[in-house]
C-alpha cells in the first residue's frame, strides 16, 4: 500500500500529497491494561514500535530520508519477512537511506522520539477511530480502512482504483463498511 500510494504521487501529478503517522497495532491490541502505553517503555521487544520510532528518528533527517527509510522498513517486513523490531536490521536500513547513522543512533535514544509514536497513535484514536493499518485520513477528515489482497498490475488500473477509494472515502461518509465473505 505504501509503495502504491507513492507512486500515485508521481503517475497523477498534483493528485496527493501524504503525511504519514505512526499507528501501532501492538497498542490497539495490547492486553496490558488501557495504562500501557507501548512506546513509554522502549526496552519492550515489540514486532513494530520500534520501526516506528525509528521512522521518527529517520524523519528528523528531512523528509526524503524518510520516505527512503519507511519504503524500505515496508518492504523489508512485507517482501522479505524481515523482523523490523530488529534494531540491527533498523541500522542497516538507515545506513542503506543515506542517514547520518550517529545522529540517527541518538534520536532513537530520546523519548522525544518515542513519544511522536504516541502522539500520532493518540490522536488517530481519538480524533478519526482508527482500528488498523493501513487507514486513509482524507481533506473531508473522514478515515477509510483499506485492505486489498494484491495491486493491480497495469497502472491505469492502479490509478482507476485509487479514484474508487478516493471517491468513497472521501465523499460517501454513509459507507460504513464493504467485505468480501
Amino acid at each position: 500500500m505504501a509503495t502504491w500510494l507513492e507512486s500515485i504521487k508521481t503517475e497523477v501529478a498534483g493528485s496527493l500529497s501524504i503525511q504519514w503517522k505512526a499507528f501501532s497495532l501492538e497498542q490497539q491490541n495490547s492486553k496490558d491494561g488501557p495504562d500501557f502505553m507501548i512506546w513509554e517503555h522502549p526496552e519492550y521487544h515489540g514486532k513494530g514500535v520500534p520501526a516506528l520510532a525509528a521512522a521518527k528518528a529517520a524523519k528528523n533527517q528531512g523528509d526524503s530520508f524518510f520516505l527512503k527509510f519507511h519504503l524500505a522498513v515496508f518492504e523489508a517486513r512485507h517482501d522479505k519477512g524481515k523482523d523490523i523490531a530488529d534494531r540491527k536490521l533498523l541500522q542497516e536500513i538507515a545506513q542503506g537511506a543515506g542517514l547520518d547513522l550517529a545522529r540517527f543512533e541518538h534520536d532513537l535514544t530520546q523519548a522525544e522520539t518515542w513519544r511522536a509514536v504516541g502522539k500520532d497513535h493518540l490522536e488517530s484514536r481519538q480524533k478519526y477511530e482508527v482500528f488498523g493499518v493501513p487507514t486513509l485520513i482524507f481533506e473531508s477528515g473522514l478515515a477509510l480502512f483499506v485492505k486489498l489482497g494484491s495491486l493491480p498490475e497495469s497502472r491505469e488500473e492502479r490509478i482507476s482504483l485509487f479514484e474508487l477509494i478516493y471517491e468513497t472515502g472521501n465523499k460517501r461518509s454513509y459507507i460504513v463498511e464493504l467485505k468480501r465473505p
